[in-house]
C-alpha cells in the first residue's frame, strides 16, 4: 500500500464489537498458540496529507504469520496514537495519544485492554507523556516534559494511580529516548542527548543512566561526544550500546562496564538500525550493498557479533529501491520482524510502498506480516 493514501478504513470510536473480536481473534493463552503462531504484532497505519506530513495515526494488530488484520484504534485527522507496545502478559497495550494540534504542549498514555476492549487514560498533566514502557512488575515507564525539553523520566500504575517523576538529569534542552527496562524490572536504562555551549557548532553530548525505580537513584554509565545526534540501542543485559548517528552511516559500539567504545578495530562498522538478540551477543541493522547493473542500492540486513565483530549479510537476494529495517526479534532469536521500504520509480505502479516483514535468521526467508505500515519495538508479542 503507498503512504500516501488511507490505509485503514474511516472509524469514530473503538466499538465493543470490535472488542469482542479482537478478544476471540487475538487472545493470549493457548487459543493464541493455536490460532497465532509466533504471536500477535501491533503495527502502525497513517494518513499522509500534502507536505508529507502525516495527520493521522492508527493502530492495528495482526498474527505474526501474517494474515487477518484488526484495526485497534481509529484512523482520525488530527490524531496520532504512537509507540503502541504490549503489556507483558499481552493482556493489554499502551500507547501515547497526541492531537496534531497540541503537539508541543500535550498528550496522554491510554491503556487498551485486550480482553474486552475498555480504553482508559492513565496519565494526567498539561505535558506531553511520551514513550511508554511496560515493565515486567507492575510499573509503565514514561518520558514527561515538553518536546526536546524539559523532560524527565517517570512512573505510572496500569491503572494510572501513583503517577511521578522519578529522575530529572537537565539539561533543559536535553532529549530522551524510549526508556528500556532492566531484565529484573528493578532499574530503568535512559539516554538523553543535548547540546554543548561553547563555539559555533557545539559538540552533541549524550548521557546514559541506570536508575533505580525505588529510590530514583541515578547513576551515569556513560558519557559520549560527537559532532551529530545519534539512535542508541540499548543490550537487554544493559552492558553495551549501539550507536547510529542520524546524518551518517556510522556507527559505535559502547561497553558501559568499561566506557571502551569499538569500531575502528572491527573495520568500517557502518549502518542504520540497530537492533540487539534477546541474548545481548548480536545485533542487526541495515546496510546499504550495491546491486549489479543498477545505480540504487539494497538495504540489507546484516548481524554482528558484539564479542567477536563477525558481521554476516542474512538478506542476499539483491532489488535495488528495496531496504529492510530490523525491529525486533523472536524470543529465541531465529527471527527478526521488519519494516520495508519498496521504491517504484516509474510506471503505473510509481510510489514508496511499505510493509512490515518477517526474516528467517537461518534459510533469508522472507514473509509478509502486513502491508502499508510499520512496527516499533515492543510490537511483537509471543505465545
Amino acid at each position: 500500500m503507498k503512504v500516501t493514501q488511507f490505509a485503514r478504513r474511516w472509524a469514530a470510536t473503538f466499538s465493543f464489537a470490535a472488542a469482542a473480536s479482537w478478544a476471540a481473534a487475538y487472545a493470549p493463552g493457548i487459543n493464541a498458540t493455536e490460532q497465532a503462531p509466533g504471536g500477535s504484532v501491533l503495527f502502525s497505519q497513517s494518513h499522509i496529507a500534502s507536505g508529507d506530513i502525516t495527520d493521522a495515526t492508527a493502530i492495528d494488530v495482526t498474527h505474526a504469520a501474517g494474515g487477518k488484520t484488526m484495526q485497534l484504534t481509529p484512523l482520525s485527522l488530527g490524531t496520532l496514537d504512537l509507540g503502541a507496545r504490549w503489556s507483558p502478559n499481552g493482556h493489554a497495550i499502551i500507547f501515547e495519544r497526541v492531537a496534531t494540534a497540541d503537539w508541543f504542549t500535550e498528550s496522554q498514555i491510554y491503556r487498551l485492554n485486550r480482553d474486552n476492549g475498555r480504553l482508559q487514560q492513565i496519565t494526567l498533566g498539561k505535558s506531553r507523556h511520551q514513550y511508554p514502557v511496560w515493565g515486567p512488575g507492575s510499573w509503565i515507564a514514561f518520558i514527561d516534559g515538553g518536546v526536546d525539553n524539559n523532560q524527565c523520566l517517570a512512573l505510572v500504575r496500569p491503572n494510572g494511580g501513583d503517577q511521578h517523576t522519578l529522575f530529572c538529569p537537565g539539561p533543559a534542552d536535553g532529549a530522551f529516548q524510549p526508556p528500556q527496562w532492566s531484565l529484573d524490572g528493578k532499574q530503568l536504562f535512559v539516554e538523553i542527548h543535548y547540546f554543548g555551549n561553547v563555539g559555533l557548532n557545539p559538540p552533541v553530548y549524550s548521557d546514559v543512566y541506570k536508575v533505580d525505580i525505588a529510590t530514583g537513584k541515578a547513576t551515569r554509565i556513560s558519557h559520549l561526544q560527537s559532532a551529530d545526534q545519534a539512535h542508541l540501542a540499548i543490550s537487554p543485559d544493559g552492558t553495551r550500546g549501539v550507536y547510529a548517528w542520524d546524518t551518517t552511516t556510522a556507527m559505535e559500539i559502547v561497553d558501559f562496564r568499561t566506557g571502551k567504545t569499538r569500531g575502528g578495530e572491527f573495520g568500517n562498522l557502518y549502518g542504520s538500525s540497530p537492533s540487539w538478540s534477546h541474548d545481548s551477543k548480536h545485533f542487526a541493522f541495515t546496510r546499504n550493498v550495491a546491486v549489479p547493473g543498477s545505480p540504487f542500492p539494497f538495504g540489507a540486513v546484516f548481524v554482528m557479533c558484539s564479542v567477536s565483530g563477525d558481521i554476516r549479510q542474512i538478506t542476499n537476494k539483491l532489488n535495488p529501491f528495496d531496504a529492510y529495517y530490523p525491529v525486533d526479534w523472536s524470543r529465541d532469536d531465529s527471527r527478526i520482524l521488519l519494516n520495508r521500504t519498496l521504491h517504484i520509480v516509474s510506471g503505473p505502479d510509481k510510489g514508496v510502498y511499505i510493509s512490515v516483514n518477517m526474516l528467517d535468521v537461518n534459510t533469508q526467508a522472507i514473509s509478509t506480516v502486513a502491508d502499508g505500515g510499520t512496527a516499533d519495538e515492543g510490537a511483537w508479542k509471543e505465545p
